[in-house]
């Protein structure tokens, strides 16, 4: 795969999308997509996000049908949840995997799932003793930093959590494992929609395409899935390549 071409990338990625192998579709097309935008090729990416989108909305939908179980906690500073151990028992589902003020168990989930193919999704959760009870802090990013765990207000604890984090209360999590249904889906995928509804917003209000786009990315990191931000990228996408065309050969332009 490393000599293959950004050409063959994108039809490597097609063919294993039609061959329903989703998980690898996702890995080839998100490199080509890599490729496409270290050469500013926004003709072939305007092209590439609505199969990359169809790949990762598919992963989604089997995760769905797997178990869901969204209270995966640890239950204080000595409670050390182990990825392995997490994914022996949910090889298939949508978690939430939260440690005791931090999120390492969650991205070490996402690493292993990642790199044995599995059909899990985790977000990145965090468990915080608060003054009225534990509370559950979900972070849009990797990256994102946390504060060390004490005990202290919500409010207080709110006020020093990364940008566009969300925080609930231990109590309004669902309890236990099920079954993946129409209604688990939904459940889930409005925490997901909350999660990334202001990076969304935030990309739809800049002006600058360029911008646009880096917004539009920012918010797939958030949520994989997200199905508007793909739409959008290739929007926009499709509009950088047009002013390409543009600055090079006005004429190739008027003819479209």
């Amino acid at each position: 795969m490393a000599q293959q071409s950004l050409e063959q990338l994108c039809e490597s990625g097609q063919e294993l999308l039609i061959a329903t192998r989703y998980l690898e579709a996702e890995t080839v097309l998100a490199r080509a997509e890599k490729l496409a935008l270290a050469v500013s090729d926004w003709d072939r990416l305007s092209r590439l996000y609505m199969p990359l989108q169809e790949a990762r909305r598919q992963r989604r939908q089997r995760c769905g049908e797997g178990i869901v179980c969204l209270d995966l906690l640890a239950d204080g500073p000595s409670d050390q949840l182990d990825a392995r151990h997490v994914l022996e028992n949910y090889p298939h589902g949508q978690l939430l995997v939260a440690g005791w003020g931090s999120i390492a168990p969650a991205l070490a989930v996402r690493e292993m799932a990642g790199r044995h193919g599995l059909y899990v999704e985790t977000f990145l959760a965090a468990v915080y003793p608060t003054t009225s009870g534990q509370a559950v802090v979900i972070v849009p990013l990797e990256v994102d930093k946390l504060p060390e765990p004490r005990a202290q207000s919500i409010e207080a604890l709110s006020a020093k959590l990364p940008d566009k984090s969300l925080i609930l209360r231990e109590d309004d999590l669902p309890r236990g494992s099920r079954k993946g249904t129409f209604d688990t889906y939904g459940e889930v995928m409005a925490m997901w929609e909350r999660l990334h509804r202001p990076f969304l917003a935030e990309a739809d209000a800049q002006t600058n395409l360029l911008r646009k786009t880096e917004g539009y990315r920012t918010t797939i990191q958030v949520d994989y899935a997200c199905e508007l931000a793909h739409q959008k990228l290739s929007d926009a996408a499709r509009e950088l390549a047009r002013e390409a065309l543009a600055q090079s050969d006005p004429a190739a332009l008027s003819s479209r």
